[in-house]
């Protein structure tokens, strides 16, 4: 049999070689970014035989539907895949002699214990969709199950962004809670506003600058630092102004009222009237 081609971090990594476990948004991004820095990738597993053709295509790589198709030859095992099938497929793969990796930030490394010797996490603090070509500038959150392995995936990690960092189960549990929090909740409260925009017929695109501004705000002071708007200062008829339009949007209005008593519990001194910022 074929040995695997030596993975080793502190060469150009062009002549490793990969195997894609998953097609979709990150798989795609991530393959494209290891393809750009000269890695060979081998094969590209999808249980849909077309979008594993479609990403193989582009990489020029070997499309496989079957789980059973992978070849041992491969140095590196990427499993881009949605978290909950990652049970299901680790459990299938005996790749004793490569380093596989999952992407997954809720998803314990051990999960693939019986995998390889060798495995741990590479995960991306950024939502990626299919067009993106580069992960520059993203956190890439790495972990492995010895030192010497979280070496290596932090050494992979640099292919794709200079930001790297070490976290192990817990902390990237709880930072990946944290990215819905501060990320995928603050999108849904877009996705809210900008459905009453286009009852109302307002353009969403009016909010831009302050989305922006508010974003920006907290790159350089603490968000307790930043928060402004009527819950903040304790402005009860600007508060009862904006629920009584949200009448004819139930769920928008809980949400609202939610947010509101949160903000009012920690600038209670606002509420008092204390201050008139």
């Amino acid at each position: 049999m074929e040995k695997s081609t030596t993975y080793n971090p502190d060469n150009s990594f062009q002549h490793a070689t990969v195997t894609l476990i998953g097609s979709g948004n990150l798989a795609t991004v991530m393959g494209r970014v290891l393809h750009d820095h000269g890695l060979q990738i081998r094969q590209v597993y999808s249980p849909t035989l077309l979008n594993a053709k479609l990403l193989a295509n582009e990489l020029g790589a070997e499309a496989i539907s079957d789980i059973a198709s992978l070849d041992s030859k491969s140095a590196l095992y990427l499993l881009a895949v949605k978290d909950d099938a990652l049970p299901a497929i680790a459990a299938k793969l005996t790749l004793s002699n490569s380093l596989v990796i999952h992407t997954a930030g809720s998803v314990s490394k051990d999960i693939l214990h019986n995998a390889a010797t060798r495995y741990g996490v590479l995960w991306p603090v950024k939502m990626v969709r299919k067009h993106m070509q580069t992960l520059s500038g993203s956190t890439m959150v790495a972990d492995g199950n010895t030192r010497e392995v979280t070496r290596e995936i932090e050494g992979l990690g640099k292919l794709f962004s200079s930001n790297v960092v070490c976290a192990g189960d817990h902390q990237r549990l709880q930072m990946h809670m944290l990215a819905s929090l501060t990320a995928n909740f603050s999108n849904h409260l877009y996705h809210l506003a900008a459905e009453i925009c286009e009852k109302e017929q307002l353009s969403f695109s009016l909010f831009y600058d302050i989305i922006t501004q508010s974003a920006n705000s907290i790159t350089t002071a603490h968000p307790r630092d930043t928060q402004a708007g009527p819950a903040f200062r304790g402005d009860d008829s600007t508060i009862k102004k904006h629920l009584s339009l949200l009448k004819d949007y139930p769920e928008t209005k809980h949400i609202y009222e939610v947010m509101t008593e949160s903000i009012q519990k920690y600038y209670p001194t606002k509420k008092q009237g204390v201050t008139t910022d």
